[in-house]
């Protein structure tokens, strides 16, 4: 499917009323009998920016999915969340949610830009710290949260990850209309992506919700009333746009990544296995020494991360495996580096592990079983993904789920 009937609703919100909120979504959408694929709405539609209750906002928050996974139901229609406050643990995230059209949630997108200095968001939300990813009838699309339009990288990675859609989601104010038009503009075209973007109305916000083509063209442009529209987008133009010329390919996305910021550290690590047995190697030194971990190292000559994975896991065990796709992300702000360890999925070729005697001191492929009366010796992040395989499985990179570990965020695709 390419062509898609998507209804923004661009309302008003009245702060820290759920009721009054939910409702007017109802009201929104019960006036309209034409059929969807995807319902978006603003940020924060739930409650706003009530920043003195957020918290107890925030624990609400299943609740508050559990009535979108009924509208999705009810209208046969994906939900594209807007955000709502979600706290989990000492935690508190401006979430973006996405509900299947059977209710099931698909994934969520934790805001990862937060206004700051003088603007409440940053000192009472953590940020995101992964790309979001989703899916719908197979075609791919990622979402974006208000703030996020100023920072280009995001909308790249989204685009890098294959989609062909970004929803965005905001409460934009006065008097910001040129910036929201110019950047929803250039992230289209520099993209060639479809930019879905639905804003608040109301006092001190303007509305204008867009949809902005693949050349930047704006397809559709509300005015500053409250009401819901529906609008189409065909994601073909977006086929024959790249089919004609891909700018993405022009790039190579780590060696993008280094150019703007080259302190960045970039690990990489494989999840090899071979007769339901896991490939695993004995660190060598650092924190970690004496720990068994994935396969894996620090890309530091310029490939891509698939290339980069396979080679430094011949380079330390001697095994030949080739990239299916990623599986895990573990990602943390340092003081001055962002250290972001990717692991793929690997497809075993050939080859017996040998150790490469410098970083580590031992390579092996090593059952469920040792795994488990062994856990004391096993990196956690290594022994959480073997778990999932082994429990799970691991049968595509569409979904997420998301776990803490202190203050690590890791998110396993399953």
């Amino acid at each position: 499917m390419a062509k898609f009937s998507i209804a923004i609703l661009q309302m008003d919100i009245k702060t820290g009323d759920y009721v009054t909120n939910i409702n007017k979504v109802k009201q929104l959408l019960n006036s309209t009998r034409q059929k969807v694929d995807i319902i978006l709405l603003p940020e924060m539609w739930s409650v706003g920016f009530d920043f003195n209750n957020m918290k107890q906002h925030g624990e609400q928050a299943s609740a508050v999915a559990g009535d979108m996974s009924q509208l999705a139901i009810d209208y046969n229609a994906m939900i594209v969340g807007g955000s709502i406050p979600e706290a989990i643990g000492d935690h508190l995230f401006n979430t973006l949610y996405v509900i299947n059209r059977d209710g099931s949630l698909q994934d969520r997108y934790w805001k990862m830009h937060l206004v700051s200095e003088n603007n409440l968001e940053a000192k009472t939300f953590d940020r995101g710290e992964r790309v979001s990813r989703f899916y719908i009838d197979g075609t791919g699309f990622g979402a974006v949260n208000c703030y996020d339009i100023r920072f280009p990288e995001l909308f790249r990675g989204i685009a890098f990850n294959g989609s062909k859609m970004i929803f965005m989601v905001a409460q934009f104010p006065d008097p910001l209309y040129p910036h929201w038009a110019t950047l929803l503009k250039a992230r289209a075209i520099e993209n060639q992506i479809y930019i879905v973007a639905v804003n608040r109305v109301g006092k001190s916000f303007f509305g204008h919700s867009m949809v902005i083509g693949p050349t930047g063209e704006i397809e559709f442009e509300a005015d500053d009333m409250e009401g819901i529209h529906i609008v189409s987008v065909d994601t073909h133009k977006v086929d024959a746009l790249r089919e004609y010329r891909n700018d993405l390919k022009a790039t190579n996305p780590f060696a993008y990544s280094k150019w703007v910021y080259p302190s960045n550290f970039i690990g990489v690590g494989g999840l090899v296995i071979r007769e339901k047995r896991v490939l695993m190697v004995k660190q060598n030194y650092g924190k970690m020494k004496g720990m068994w971990m994935l396969p894996g190292g620090h890309l530091d000559r310029g490939e891509a991360p698939d290339a980069g994975v396979a080679r430094e896991i011949y380079e330390e065990t001697k095994v030949i495996a080739e990239a299916e796709g990623i599986i895990a992300v573990k990602s943390q702000q340092l003081e001055k580096v962002t250290d972001v360890y990717i692991v793929f999925m690997m497809t075993y070729i050939e080859g017996e592990p040998v150790s490469d005697g410098f970083e580590n001191t031992a390579a092996a492929f090593i059952s469920w079983e040792e795994l488990q009366s062994e856990r004391g010796s096993i990196s956690p992040l290594a022994y959480d993904i073997a778990e999932k395989y082994f429990t799970d499985g691991i049968s595509g990179i569409a979904n997420t789920r998301n776990f803490y570990n202190e203050d690590k965020r890791i998110s396993i695709y399953l």
